[in-house]
């Protein structure tokens, strides 16, 4: 028996409250599958089984149901201008004004299966010295037990040491079986623990002073990672930093936590109680700039803007458009996510991402672009457009008509639009934005491409659809 959809979106809601993450539409269909694989293990039916969860709100199950939906891939030293702030700025600043034999503190929360906190151990060696000069404690935690059993087991192979350097290999991974396994060394300074990040933190984790929090608040509601934000902010160490996936953006979401450049990252930092009341009376006398508050301002390269530049979305949009996907999410890793175009940024972004199939990160992208600005064309098309490919046509229908009102001259809204009115039964509006995006192609060239097609394949399967239609009617 299929589960009907509300059934399903009550059922999300619950595991929202749960562990934070929000099931989008999309994937309505691997929350089903996991639903019945978990009544199928209980021997309920799956209908049973919705509803008593969805009614006792049960802990223990919602973590089963959690594990089967997360998604664990990451790969060695994932964000490459983060590990370079780390291993350049961030730990020798640290080593030369902590107390002497004081622990430099890091969290690496939503570690998955490891990859985080070894990278970052491994830089620790690489920036302090080996054996280091002073105790370096790492703290990684993660909601999936499957995953921290990987991490524990510390054993590698494949996609995921694409960024590990021959030298690094040598160094800190040894051959075993098919695989590399992580050096002992750099397995010590690792402290594995199951967490939830909606429960209360682990005591380890107060007076951190660098915090990686990498592709997880993407997937949460903005309400729910400005809470995340505020006990995040409670936990760090005075002059902390909070290091954030570069999609995940604070601007507009949470303020207490100040955007600075450290060697080409964009980071968030926790200012010392000083400075933050000079800033504050800064802000509350107009003028001249108080004395901390023109440090804090020499402190950022004179050269870099913490606020998206509009050069950024046209780059990126020409990248994307020729297929050089690495390059533009590159692009996109070394801009600041702040001011009017970072929506946009977002959403080409998320672009990319779905273009290189990762959509569940491409959505939550999308997502949250539309959070942040509901009139960004880039995401209600490619909601649209992965809405139409999972045949949820109504909705699909609802983003690419905002689409439509944002962009008149779109052909590939136009396209798109008529294909899903064509395939539920709306014969007129189909002929009408067939017609709409016929004319729009008309004064393109050709060979012109849109989504790898020619402008004129387009054009043609435009006029065969009208022929056809207007001959049914």
């Amino acid at each position: 028996m299929t589960l009907p959809p509300e059934s399903l979106s009550s059922l999300r809601d619950v595991l929202a409250r749960y562990c934070g993450v929000v099931i989008d539409d999309v994937r309505l269909m691997a929350l089903r599958s996991a639903v019945e694989r978990r009544a199928e293990t209980l021997r309920r039916a799956p209908a049973q089984y919705v509803a008593e969860l969805a009614l006792s709100a049960d802990r223990a199950e919602l973590q089963q149901l959690a594990e089967l939906l997360l998604n664990h891939e990451t790969v060695f030293f994932r964000n490459r201008p983060h590990i370079e702030a780390l291993r350049k700025t961030l730990l020798p600043t640290l080593h030369a004004t902590l107390p002497p034999g004081a622990p430099i503190k890091i969290w690496s929360a939503g570690c998955a299966t490891g990859e985080e906190p070894y990278s970052i151990a491994i830089t620790a060696f690489e920036a302090l010295g080996d054996p280091l000069p002073r105790p370096v404690e790492i703290l990684a935690t993660d909601l999936s037990a499957t995953a921290l059993d990987k991490a524990r087991r510390g054993v590698y192979r494949g996609r995921t040491l694409t960024n590990v350097t021959p030298a690094q290999r040598a160094r800190f991974f040894a051959p075993t079986g098919d695989g590399w396994a992580v050096h002992e060394r750099v397995r010590r300074l690792v402290m594995f623990v199951q967490h939830n990040l909606l429960d209360p933190f682990p005591p380890a984790a107060r007076g951190t002073h660098i915090l990686f929090c990498q592709n997880v608040t993407i997937y949460f509601s903005i309400d729910t990672c400005r809470a995340l934000m505020a006990r995040f902010y409670d936990i760090l160490a005075e002059g902390g930093t909070l290091c954030l996936g570069f999609s995940e953006t604070l601007w507009n979401i949470f303020d207490r936590l100040r955007s600075v450049a450290v060697d080409g990252a964009f980071l968030y930092r926790k200012d010392p109680p000083r400075q933050r009341q000079a800033a504050v009376l800064a802000e509350q006398r107009p003028g001249q700039p108080s004395r901390s508050t023109r440090q804090r301002r020499a402190a950022q390269p004179a050269n870099v803007s913490l606020f998206t530049d509009e050069a950024v979305v046209i780059e990126g949009r020409r990248l994307i458009e020729s297929g050089q996907l690495e390059a533009a999410l590159e692009l996109f890793a070394r801009a600041p996510l702040a001011g009017r175009y970072a929506p946009a940024v977002l959403a080409l972004a998320a672009q990319a991402h779905a273009n290189r199939g990762d959509l569940d990160l491409a959505l939550a992208e999308a997502r949250r672009a539309l959070e942040l600005n509901p009139l960004v064309t880039e995401a209600h098309l490619l909601l649209g457009l992965i809405y139409e490919r999972q045949q949820q046509l109504p909705l699909a229908i609802r983003h690419l008509e905002q689409a439509r009102y944002l962009s008149t001259e779109s052909p590939l809204v136009a396209f798109h639009l008529a294909e899903c009115y064509r395939q539920t039964g709306r014969t007129i509006d189909a002929v009408r934005e067939y017609r709409n995006a016929e004319r729009l192609l008309a004064v393109l060239p050709p060979d012109h491409l849109l989504e790898g097609v020619a402008a004129h394949w387009l054009a043609e399967s435009c006029r065969r659809w009208i022929a056809r239609l207007e001959g049914e009617r």
